[in-house]
């Protein structure tokens, strides 16, 4: 997922502060993982040791890391798609369970989630190991690859444990990873009894507690409209997460397309997507399943997407490019809770 949401400032609301409010200190820690950064927002009445909070959480966000990356040689996934076996493979828990919720999530969008796709994204240059970026594949490349992806291939078994039914098969969870490391990192927070905060890595975001304003963390949202004349809007985050996919920041040429060739990916496929859909904002109660979601909905397209959406009672909007603007469609659910016109 591209960095794709813009944390706006906190104003003060000078001059009609209490004696309470006054006494609310803001505290912004950030740091670099999983190939980008992340930022950790909070507010407290009650003094925090900013260091070791900022040691606490780069050890958090660390140790999740070791276990989901499927680039990292002393990582647990990568380790995992080394082990070329068809044998049941003990794993972590919090591995397990990222694993049983993409296959929950590969089941309820039809496939269009998919993380073994990892072949199919190397051989289009936008994975870690891919040898040629520029290069496009060919039918029959792309075919026999295909072969070798389907998250049925992945059984999940119970006493923390997996079985790959291809030995080759390879597993990329960054559609939902970061996601899950968030919904990590919130959960140290709560523990630590801060009710207050916002969490944000590679542009997925957390909110808890009523922010500065007293009605959440005001967020802007992003629409793949850059460049162009739209005004960002923004929701606020309300003890809920949002996230975003979108084909605008990683593309390249294709000849063989009057499209250029986006890093997302098509599972059913195995070439990339070629609708007018641009991005795609998904609100949900954890940071994974906005993360995982927005990433299928912007796989299945704008009709597909929007049925699925509906279907699943999702707040969602989709974002479309219509010559210099871009058109905004928003399920039911994003309406009743965000009063909005569809534009």
């Amino acid at each position: 997922m591209s960095r794709s949401l813009l944390i706006l400032s906190l104003i003060p609301l000078l001059g009609c502060q209490d004696d309470g409010e006054r006494n609310l200190k803001p505290y912004s820690l950030t740091g670099k993982a999983l190939g980008t950064t992340w930022t950790v927002k909070v507010l407290s009445y009650q003094p925090i040791d900013e260091s070791k909070l900022r040691t606490d959480l780069a050890a958090k966000i660390e140790e999740a890391e070791q276990i989901l990356s499927h680039w990292r040689p002393d990582a647990e996934l990568y380790q995992l798609n080394a082990t070329l076996s068809s044998e049941p493979v003990s794993i972590s828990p919090l591995l397990h369970e990222l694993l049983t919720h993409a296959k929950w999530t590969y089941e309820q969008t039809g496939g269009a989630f998919d993380p073994t796709i990892a072949p199919l994204v190397n051989l289009w240059g936008f994975g870690p190991v891919s040898t040629n970026r520029l290069s496009i594949p060919t039918e029959k490349e792309i075919d026999e690859t295909l072969q070798s992806t389907s998250m049925n291939q992945v059984e999940i078994l119970s006493d923390f444990e997996v079985r790959k039914k291809l030995p080759a098969l390879q597993i990329d969870l960054s559609a939902s990873a970061k996601g899950e490391i968030i919904d990590e990192v919130c959960e140290m927070l709560d523990r630590r009894e801060l009710s207050n905060y916002l969490v944000e890595i590679g542009g997925e975001i957390r909110g808890r507690g009523n922010g500065k304003s007293g009605e959440g963390w005001t967020i802007a949202l992003e629409d793949g409209s850059e460049g162009k004349s739209n005004k960002l809007s923004t929701v606020n985050l309300l003890d809920y997460s949002v996230a975003t996919s979108g084909t605008y920041r990683q593309t390249k040429p294709n000849p063989d397309s009057v499209k250029p060739a986006s890093h997302l990916i098509d599972p059913r496929t195995g070439r990339p997507v070629e609708h007018d859909l641009i991005a795609v904002n998904v609100l949900a109660p954890t940071a994974r399943d906005a993360d995982a979601l927005a990433t299928a909905l912007m796989i299945l397209g704008p009709e597909e997407g929007m049925s699925k959406a509906e279907e699943m009672n999702l707040i969602a909007r989709f974002c479309t490019s219509e010559g210099n603007r871009t058109r905004h469609t928003h399920t039911p659910t994003w309406i009743r809770l965000y009063p909005v016109a569809n534009q």
